[in-house]
């Protein structure tokens, strides 16, 4: 049993690590409400085929300034509710930035917002990643904004399954070396 505890937290890193995979965020992650604000979006094309569009959807009640950033040979179509940049493509393992701009939040709180990325063969990922509105005046940490696949799985889950994995590991190298022979060698034991 002790030998399948470190197999069994093994698998759960694999299992919760495997769809924590998207890197797409937007800076600033923490803004201050009634104030404009520009964003950057950070997104990676992490498929093997070129990244060809990007749509951004703002959170409900919230819209879109009216200025945007693109990179080289993209162009941006925006509304209030939505900005889809077209034209460009982002290569594999590459990434890319756009711009944004909104006119303030009204309410401290979680601002999330959609992420749509279109790949060449058609495929399409959703991202939600959220960016925190907080009381002017207020002050608060400023990590990058946090992303999660809509599959509801996310980089915490992974690290939590990490640490349970390292500590089986642990435990069952330090139940063996207690009992002072090498693994494999104790008379009786089938491992």
């Amino acid at each position: 049993m002790r030998r399948s505890l470190p197999l069994l937290a093994l698998a759960a890193v694999l299992l919760l690590a495997a769809p924590a995979g998207a890197h797409e965020e937007i800076n600033p992650s923490t803004i201050p409400t009634g104030k404009p604000v520009f964003f950057t979006l950070d997104a990676a094309n992490e498929k093997t085929v070129d990244l060809t569009t990007i749509t951004l959807t703002a959170p409900s009640g919230l819209a879109f300034g009216s200025s945007t950033r693109s990179p080289s040979g993209w162009t941006a179509d925006r509304t209030d509710e939505a900005i889809t940049w077209t034209g460009g493509g982002v290569k594999p393992d590459q990434f890319d930035q756009w711009g944004f701009e909104i006119e303030g939040a009204d309410q401290p709180g979680t601002l999330t917002y959609k992420v749509t990325l279109g790949f060449a063969d058609g495929s399409r990922d959703d991202v939600d990643v959220a960016v925190t509105a907080t009381a002017a005046g207020s002050t608060t940490g400023a990590a990058a904004g946090t992303t999660t696949k809509t599959s509801k799985t996310g980089n915490g889950l992974a690290v939590v399954a990490i640490g349970l994995a390292a500590a089986a590991l642990a435990f069952s190298l330090a139940g063996r070396s207690r009992r002072g022979t090498p693994p494999g060698d104790e008379p009786g034991k089938d491992w």
